[in-house]
C-alpha cells in the first residue's frame, strides 16, 4: 500500500459528530447534542441540518426506501425524509450499543436497557416485533456492539462474548464464545470471520467452523417476513432452517493482533474484503490485511483524541472524532 500520511479533505465543524452514513454524493452526519446535518461531497459544503434528538445520535443508516433512519440516546429511533420526522418510537436503549439494520432493511436491532436483552424492531412500523437474550443472560452483562449479516444477528457483550442468533428464529441462540477479557466494544463481519475489538488492547480474529448434523428436537418460531435467502455464511448454519436437524457451529480464534492503544471504537471491513481499518481510541487509524492479518499502515486521523465513527467504501474511509473533525481517506 502507498503511503498515506494526510488526509484528501478535512470538514472542521463546531459540533462532536458521532455518528456517519452516506447517500451516493451526500454525507449524513449526526451530533452529540442531537443534531442531523448533511453534506455534498462533491463541494464539502452543509446543505441542510435539523435538530434530531434530546441527546447524542447514537447511530445512522441509509434507507434503501429513502431517507435515514437514526437512533438517539435519549432512548428513540425514527425515520426523516428531506428534513423531516416521517415516523418516531421510543425504546428502552439509553447505552452504548449502535443499532444494526438487516440486510433487507425489514427488521433493526438494538441493545435495551433490560440486562442482555436486545430488540427486534419492525424497520418501517417502528414497533418492536420481539425482544431475546443470551441463554446465560445474568453473566453476560450489557449488549456493547451488534451487527446483522445474512439471517445472522451478532452480539457483543460487557463479559467479553460474542452471541450468535439466527434472525428467523431469535428464541433459537446459535453459539456463544468467550472472546475478550473486557467488553466487546466493536465488531464486523465478513463470510465466516468475526473480527473483533476489546479494551484489552487487542483485535481478535475468530472463525466460524461447521461441525457435524445432530438431530434437532426444539420447537421454532419464525419471525414473519424474514429473508430465506442464503449467504456464504448460510453454508456454515444452513440447517437452522431446517425442523429435523441442527448444523453444530465450534469457532477457533484464528489470530490475536496487539493494539497499541487502549482499544478500538469501530472496526470496518472494507467491502472488497482485502483488508480492515480499525479506529483507535488514541485518534489512530490503522489499517490491516484480512488474508494475513499483517499492519499496513497507520495514519494519525484525529490523534489524539478518539475516533467516534468510521464508514468504508470503495477504497475510500471517512471518520469523524472528537476533534470536532471529519476525515476523508483515499486507500488502495
Amino acid at each position: 500500500m502507498a503511503e498515506v500520511t494526510r488526509p484528501d479533505y478535512i470538514i472542521r465543524g463546531e459540533s462532536i459528530v458521532t455518528s456517519l452514513c452516506r447517500q451516493n454524493t451526500t454525507l449524513v452526519t449526526g451530533s452529540e447534542e442531537g443534531n442531523i446535518k448533511l453534506y455534498d461531497t462533491q463541494i464539502m459544503r452543509p446543505t441542510a441540518s435539523w435538530i434530531a434528538h434530546k441527546a447524542q445520535v447514537m447511530g445512522l443508516k441509509k434507507l434503501d426506501r429513502g431517507g435515514v433512519m437514526s437512533q438517539g440516546r435519549e432512548g428513540a429511533l425514527a425515520i426523516w425524509k428531506e428534513g423531516q420526522c416521517v415516523r418516531s418510537c421510543s425504546v428502552p436503549s439509553t447505552g452504548f450499543c449502535r443499532f444494526a439494520l438487516s440486510d433487507d432493511q425489514r427488521h433493526c436491532f438494538l441493545g435495551l436497557d433490560e440486562k442482555s436483552k436486545i430488540a427486534c424492531v419492525d424497520a418501517d412500523k417502528l414497533n418492536i416485533v420481539k425482544t431475546f437474550q443470551p441463554a446465560d443472560f445474568n453473566k453476560r452483562g450489557m449488549c456493547w456492539s451488534l451487527t446483522v449479516r445474512g439471517n445472522h444477528v451478532y452480539l457483543g457483550y460487557e463479559s467479553g462474548h460474542i452471541v450468535l442468533f439466527d434472525r428467523r428464529y431469535l428464541s433459537t441462540q446459535v453459539l456463544e464464545v468467550k472472546v475478550h477479557d473486557e467488553i466487546v466494544t466493536t465488531l464486523d463481519v465478513r463470510d465466516n470471520k468475526i473480527i473483533s475489538s476489546s479494551p484489552d488492547s487487542t483485535i481478535k480474529i475468530t472463525s466460524l467452523i461447521a461441525d457435524e448434523i445432530v438431530p434437532d428436537n426444539s420447537s421454532r418460531d419464525p419471525l414473519p417476513e424474514t429473508d430465506q435467502t442464503t449467504s456464504p455464511l448460510e453454508t456454515i448454519v444452513s440447517s437452522l432452517n431446517s425442523s429435523s436437524s441442527e448444523q453444530k457451529i465450534s469457532t477457533e480464534i484464528l489470530h490475536t493482533v496487539p493494539l497499541k492503544c487502549q482499544g478500538s471504537s469501530q472496526i470496518r471491513i472494507r467491502p472488497d474484503g482485502k483488508l480492515f481499518a480499525a479506529s483507535g481510541w488514541d485518534g489512530g487509524l490503522r489499517l490491516y490485511s484480512l488474508k494475513k492479518y499483517k499492519l499496513l499502515g497507520i495514519v494519525e486521523a484525529h490523534s489524539p483524541e478518539t475516533i467516534t465513527d468510521m464508514i468504508t467504501f470503495d477504497n475510500r474511509i471517512i471518520c469523524s472524532g472528537r476533534d470536532c473533525k471529519i476525515s476523508f481517506w483515499t486507500f488502495y
